[in-house]
C-alpha cells in the first residue's frame, strides 16, 4: 500500500467513539483506496481491544516507525481527506509528540445513509452472556421503553439540560402509548426525572457492555447531545433504526435528508 494511501485511526476515550472511528474506517476503505490502520501501541492495544472484543470485528495496526513517517506526511500535507465526502479535516496539536495524530468527527443525523448493513453488523455482539440483569431487559423488552443515555461526567459536570429532557419527554408522549423511559446513568439523576410526566427508571450499571446492549433494546430513543453523551445514544438508535421506531435528538443538530422518525426537538 501506498504510504499516502494510508490512514491512522486515533485511539479514542469510550467505546462508541472507537465504533465512530471503526465505522469511518469501515467506510472509507470501502469508497477509496485508502487503509486505515490504529498504532500498535501496546498500552493503548491492549485498552482498546479489551472495549471492543465482544464486537465482530477484524483490527488493523501499525508499527510505531511507519506512525512516524504517516505523521511526517500528514504534518507536511496541513490536512487530511477521510472519507468520500471529501470532508477537511484538520491535524490536531501540530506541536505535540503524540503519533496519534487523526481525530475523527462524530456521525450526525445526515450520516445515516453511510451506516449501512455492514457496518452495523461489525457491532452485533457475539455472545449475551455477559447479561447479569435479565429482569431488567425484560422489563425493556415488555413495553414502549424509551432509552436515553446521559453520561456520569454530564452529571458530574452539571450539563444536565433538562429543558431539553422535558421537550423531548412531551414529544414522545404525542406519538407512543404508555412509554417507559429508561435512564443509563447515575443515581443523581433522580432528582431532575422525580416529577416528570412519564413513567420512569434510572438504571446505574458497571459493565458497558450490559449498559449499551440494553439503551440499543429499548424501542425507542433520545439522543443526549454532549460530547461524554452523544456517541453512545446515536449508535444505539442507528444500530436499531426501523423507521417505525421514534428517535429524539437535540435541534441544535442541524440534520437534512433524515428519515420521518429521526425527530428534532
Amino acid at each position: 500500500m501506498n504510504p499516502n494511501g494510508l490512514i491512522l485511526l486515533k485511539y479514542q476515550d469510550s467505546f462508541a467513539d472507537y465504533m465512530t472511528s471503526i465505522a469511518y474506517a469501515k467506510i472509507i476503505e470501502k469508497t477509496s483506496s485508502r487503509k486505515c490502520y490504529f498504532e500498535n501501541n501496546t498500552k493503548e492495544r491492549t485498552k482498546f481491544e479489551d472495549k471492543m472484543s465482544n464486537f465482530n470485528l477484524d483490527f488493523e495496526f501499525i508499527s510505531a516507525s511507519r506512525v512516524k513517517e504517516i505523521t511526517e506526511r500528514a504534518f507536511n500535507l496541513n490536512n487530511l481527506y477521510i472519507d468520500e465526502k471529501k470532508v477537511k479535516k484538520e491535524i490536531k496539536s501540530k506541536k505535540s509528540n503524540k503519533n496519534k495524530i487523526l481525530d475523527l468527527k462524530y456521525f450526525d443525523i445526515s450520516d445515516m445513509p453511510y451506516i449501512t448493513n455492514d457496518v452495523k453488523i461489525m457491532f452485533e455482539f457475539k455472545n449475551e452472556d455477559f447479561v447479569v440483569n435479565y429482569d431488567i431487559l425484560e422489563d425493556i423488552k415488555s413495553g414502549n421503553s424509551i432509552g436515553l443515555y446521559i453520561n456520569k461526567n454530564d452529571i458530574k459536570e452539571n450539563k444536565t439540560d433538562k429543558d431539553y429532557i422535558l421537550r423531548a419527554i412531551n414529544r414522545i408522549n404525542k406519538y407512543v402509548k404508555q412509554p417507559k423511559l429508561f435512564v443509563f446513568g447515575d443515581s443523581a439523576l433522580n432528582e431532575i426525572f422525580s416529577n416528570i410526566n412519564m413513567n420512569c427508571k434510572i438504571v446505574n450499571l458497571y459493565d458497558w457492555r450490559e449498559e449499551f446492549l440494553f439503551l440499543k433494546t429499548c424501542r425507542h430513543k433520545i439522543i443526549y447531545n454532549t460530547p461524554n453523551s452523544y456517541s453512545e445514544g446515536f449508535w444505539a438508535s442507528a444500530l436499531t433504526d426501523k423507521g417505525y421506531n421514534i428517535n429524539i435528538y437535540n435541534k441544535e443538530i442541524k440534520a437534512v435528508n433524515k428519515k420521518n422518525n429521526w425527530i428534532a426537538v
